[in-house]
């Protein structure tokens, strides 16, 4: 059987190199291209004076689709940002074994909560932006519960330290929000705009 590929109208590019993303809008059957914007995302943090995570979410997704839309005016770019929050503390990407086991420790039978923004950006404006949240409440794991699962999906790329499309569904005994949202991006949604700006369209011409 042939995979759908479906050539989009405009040029779409995805404003990012996470893996994740990329897998998403790729089983969509859109063609699109990866660039990445290479933004100082600390920088971008620091110059924010209210540290509201969800305002944080989208400047930081904002500032990846326009940097990139700037450089390609024509097409239609997307951008989106994730973060892992418990209460108002920020849990990034852990990087390596002991920072993942950190983290698990700390989120261990509490709910925290994932917010995804996403943005589109055409002529280095912007064109819609939207953020969604999901709750998430981890079971109290103990200690060989975390290496273990450490060891089988090795999250260190991921923020939270866990990959709830893998193996980190079973850390979990409540979920309140979209799979797509923990994911970090909020495909239908995007869809829907996309569909709304006649990008693509499923009837072939």
């Amino acid at each position: 059987m042939t995979k759908l590929s479906i050539k989009p109208h405009k040029p779409i590019i995805l404003a990012s190199t996470s893996k994740i993303r990329a897998q998403l809008l790729k089983k969509t059957g859109l063609n699109f291209v990866i660039k990445n914007s290479f933004i100082d995302e600390e920088s971008v943090r620091k110059s924010i004076t209210n540290k509201n995570i969800t305002k944080l979410a989208k400047v930081l997704a904002c500032a990846k689709a326009k940097k990139i839309s700037d450089a390609y005016p024509n097409a239609y770019t997307i951008g989106a940002d994730q973060i892992c929050s418990l209460n108002k503390t920020i849990l990034d990407k852990p990087l390596n074994k002991i920072n993942a086991n950190k983290q698990l420790k700390i989120l261990s039978g509490k709910t925290h909560k994932q917010t995804s923004a996403i943005c589109i950006y055409h002529k280095g404006k912007i064109l819609w932006n939207h953020v969604e949240e999901a709750y998430m409440t981890m079971h109290k794991l103990n200690n060989e519960e975390i290496e273990a699962y450490i060891l089988l999906d090795k999250p260190y790329q991921s923020c939270g330290s866990y990959k709830f499309e893998s193996y980190g569904q079973h850390l979990f005994s409540k979920v309140v929000g979209d799979s797509f949202t923990i994911q970090g991006f909020p495909i239908i949604s995007l869809l829907k705009q996309l569909r709304k700006y006649k990008l693509y369209s499923l009837i072939k011409n």
